[in-house]
C-alpha cells in the first residue's frame, strides 16, 4: 500500500511541476508595456557652443582673402595634425617623427606599443592589405 501511495505522491508532483512551468512560460511571453513616466526627458542642446558657431568660418577665405591663405594654415591644433588626412597608424607615425624624441618616456611607450599594433593589424586584416 505504502509503494502504491508513494507513486502516486510522485506523479501528482511531476504533475504539478509541469503545470508550473507551463503557467510560468505562458506568463514570461507576455509583452511589457512602457509606463509614460519611464520614458526619460529630452535632451536640452546648446546651438551655440564654439565648435557649431565657428562652423563654415573659414569656407570663403579664399574668395575674400585673393587665396593668400590656405584653410589648414588658420586651423588651431598638434602640428602633426594640422591639414593631414590619413589612418590612425599614419598620424600617430607623423606625431612620432615630429615630436617623437620630445616626448616622455612613458608616453613614447605607450605610443610605440600602439603604433605596433596598428602595423599588425594593418597588415593583417581589411581592404589596405
Amino acid at each position: 500500500m505504502s509503494v502504491l501511495g508513494s507513486l502516486l505522491n510522485t506523479g501528482v508532483s511531476l504533475w504539478r511541476s509541469s503545470l508550473q512551468l507551463c503557467t510560468t512560460y505562458l506568463h514570461t511571453g507576455a509583452c511589457l508595456r512602457v509606463r509614460m513616466h519611464a520614458i526619460p526627458p529630452l535632451k536640452q542642446v546648446d546651438r551655440w557652443t564654439e565648435k557649431r558657431s565657428m562652423y563654415g568660418v573659414y569656407d570663403n577665405i579664399g574668395i575674400l582673402g585673393d587665396f593668400k591663405a590656405h584653410p589648414k594654415e588658420l586651423i588651431r591644433g598638434p602640428v602633426w595634425v594640422r591639414g593631414f588626412r590619413g589612418n590612425e597608424y599614419q598620424r600617430l607615425a607623423r606625431k612620432k617623427k615630429m615630436v617623437g624624441d620630445r616626448m616622455m618616456t612613458e608616453d613614447k611607450l605607450v605610443l610605440e606599443k600602439r603604433l605596433r599594433f596598428l602595423y599588425r593589424r594593418f597588415n593583417r586584416y581589411g581592404k589596405h592589405r
